[in-house]
């Protein structure tokens, strides 16, 4: 389907490229309010049917109170849509006015957010957050990979992009490339936890009705966006140079097809919007799909549990004071084995024997075993998290019982200093706020490239955070900077799982609206 700038979207985006941008009196996304001594207005909270306040800008601050100054409460996106007082609260620092928004807090409007609903249909759509991935994610395929503020007109093209001629010529080859399961095939149940394999269902992210998903239909999303004509949010698009970095990854919340492309087939070239409103080739990205891999539900099947941490692991027989290896009974690396908690010592090796019977060597594994020893918060229904740097390793528990564990990836110098090194600090934290999806700091991998949009981020200590990822799979290995990185299904478990809740409609949210959950790093 071609968009020739339809006349509606142009009005409406004629009107968000002619507005000013950047909040007036407004302040970075979740950034520390000033301490007050004045309580917060007590309010009540606007109905879930009343009038809509449209944000226009990622990153727009809730605050507690109708001020700059009060404390950040959370955060939203561009194109979120949230129930809102009929009047302004009052308009003291806001021309626009400070509305109360639902479920609490107050935002201004203005040039972050507007009161005027015809200007939602200008935004991009908003994250999936029934998914392991909220977004479809891409990465660039080459260096310098241009984002756009708008959509570029061929001569813009030619001249950021010097071999498009060549890219357009291998197109085809590139979209009829096979994908196999993405993380988002793992099937899940209500709470999040996986319930079997990946299954590539007809129509799920671009597959066919046979279930066969290609480069080409996994960028095609079943209604298309509005091409931008101006960026929505200048004060979060801070991509350094206007560019991707190769490798660098990239969220998209659509994508359209557009005409106007030098020597472009009959087809058009397709781009991809971000969420911030940015305008990327599609030709450029290649999918990240994100690891289908994901940690194990032990609500009722309790620990020991084990984790096999290398290829070539086979299951053995033990008979007679000798142990037979099972040939046929190769495990995959980081298959999880219930453990019973006996073990054997068989000529100087140690094997643990698995809930189905049989056995395995226990330097072939990471086991997770039942804790003797509590904090002593961990009572009634109390939920927290137990990280095991040493291990490689989290457990949720809610009190004393288990109820997931999994594999991360942590700080890459494991137990040296955190402030020093590349390590995750170690002590008793509180998750402070989550975000649906943040930039991370380009150290997570390396330097290598820029991680953009990294899904299900946890912030427990300034610099530090659980993190879902889409651009790698080195669970079970310290990889990281300071961040304890997750598989995506594994990191929206938790997300949602653990405090604070994040309101309907929000993009992130801070331990003001609630207790964070207590999070345990230890060697």
């Amino acid at each position: 389907m071609h968009i020739r700038s339809p006349r509606l979207g142009l009005s409406l985006l004629a009107a968000l490229a002619l507005a000013p941008l950047g909040c007036k009196g407004g302040a970075p996304a979740l950034a520390k309010g000033e301490p007050t001594d004045e309580p917060p207005p007590e309010v009540p909270s606007p109905p879930a049917d009343g009038p809509k306040l449209v944000v226009l800008q990622s990153g727009t601050v809730v605050y507690d109170r109708p001020s700059t100054k009060g404390k950040p409460l959370g955060e939203l996106r561009a194109g979120a849509q949230i129930a809102r007082s009929s009047e302004p609260f009052t308009r003291r620092e806001c021309p626009g006015g400070w509305y109360v928004v639902r479920p609490r807090g107050f935002v201004c409007a203005g040039e972050a957010a507007t009161t005027d609903p015809s200007l939602a249909a200008a935004l991009p759509p908003g994250p999936d957050l029934s998914r392991p991935l909220p977004y479809r994610y891409g990465r660039a395929r080459t260096e310098g990979v241009p984002l756009y503020t708008r959509l570029p007109m061929p001569a813009e093209q030619a001249h950021a992009e010097p071999d498009l001629k060549r890219y357009l010529s291998r197109r085809g080859a590139l979209d009829d490339e096979v994908l196999g399961a993405a993380a988002d095939d793992v099937p899940l149940d209500p709470r999040g936890v996986p319930t079997g394999p990946p299954v590539l269902m007809p129509g799920v992210l671009g597959a066919n009705d046979v279930g066969r998903r290609t480069v080409g239909s996994f960028f095609a999303f079943p209604s298309p966006v509005v091409p931008p004509l101006a960026p929505l949010a200048p004060r979060v698009a801070d991509l350094e140079g206007g560019v991707l970095r190769k490798n660098s990854g990239v969220a998209l919340a659509g994508s359209f097809t557009s005409s106007l492309a030098p020597e472009a087939s009959e087809e058009g070239r397709r781009f991809g919007v971000t969420p911030s409103g940015h305008v990327v080739a599609i030709d450029r990205l290649r999918p990240a799909l994100g690891t289908t891999w994901h940690g194990l539900d032990v609500e009722k099947v309790g620990l020991p549990v084990a984790f096999v941490h290398k290829a070539g692991v086979t299951a053995w027989n033990l008979k007679r004071g000798e142990a037979e290896p099972l040939e046929e009974e190769e495990l995959e690396r980081r298959t999880a084995v219930p453990l019973t908690g006996k073990f054997r010592t068989v000529n100087g090796v140690r094997f643990e024997q698995s809930r189905e019977g049989y056995w395995v060597r226990a330097q072939d594994l990471v086991v997770i075993v039942r804790r003797t020893k509590f904090p002593d918060f961990a009572k009634g229904d109390q939920k927290w998290m137990d990280v095991s740097l040493a291990n490689q390793t989290l457990t949720a528990y809610e009190g004393q019982k288990p109820v997931y564990v999994t594999l991360i990836s942590s700080g890459r110098d494991v137990l040296k200093d955190a402030a020093e090194s590349a390590s995750t600090a170690r002590g008793t934290f509180r998750v402070r706020k989550k975000l649906v999806t943040a930039a991370l700091d380009s150290r997570e991998v390396h330097g290598d490239f820029d991680v953009n949009d990294a899904p299900w981020v946890m912030e427990f200590e300034p610099g530090y955070a659980l993190t879902g990822t889409y651009w790698g799979d080195g669970l079970g290995e310290a990889q990281t900077f300071h961040a304890v990185a997750l598989s995506p299904v594994d990191a929206r478990r938790l997300f949602h799982w653990s405090g604070p809740e994040l309101p309907e409609g929000w993009h992130g949210v801070t331990d003001a609206m609630g207790e964070g959950t207590t999070v345990v790093v230890r060697p």
